[in-house]
């Protein structure tokens, strides 16, 4: 019997194994930067806007980021958990940005949320609903 053979048939079970741990550790990372990210907007003026302007155009030096990741280490130092390095928060970062602006950000080819509210809505009842 070949390694590879052996590593084929076990990959199922050591996936298994191994998502739990990765995949707990690497969310974990996900949520600190996501709420450092919240935190970020929070303290900074015009956040959205400044959310936003990020999302748009990507800038590690712009002070939101610089803000979002002083926030995450601090996060990640409090939890106890091991902190990533430099560029492997930056990625954490980057992807609570995007998750974040997206709500605010409408894709292309959609109408914003604002027109789609000021719709006529039909209820349950078969009233209309403004």
């Amino acid at each position: 019997m070949s390694l590879k053979t052996v590593l084929l048939s076990s990959a199922p079970y050591l996936s298994r194994v191994l998502e739990p741990v990765l995949g707990g550790a690497l969310h974990k990372y996900g949520q600190v930067a996501t709420t450092a990210v919240r935190s970020a907007i929070t303290k900074t003026d015009n956040g959205l806007e400044e959310l936003v302007a990020v999302y748009r155009r990507y800038d590690a030096s712009h002070p939101l980021v610089q803000t979002a990741i002083a926030e995450a280490q601090s996060l990640i130092q409090l939890a106890g958990l091991e902190a990533p390095d430099a560029e492997g928060l930056a990625t954490h970062i980057r992807a609570a940005i995007h998750d974040l602006a997206s709500a605010f950000v409408p894709l292309d080819g959609t109408k914003a949320a604002s027109e789609t509210s000021s719709q006529t809505v039909p209820s349950a009842l078969g009233q209309p609903v403004a």
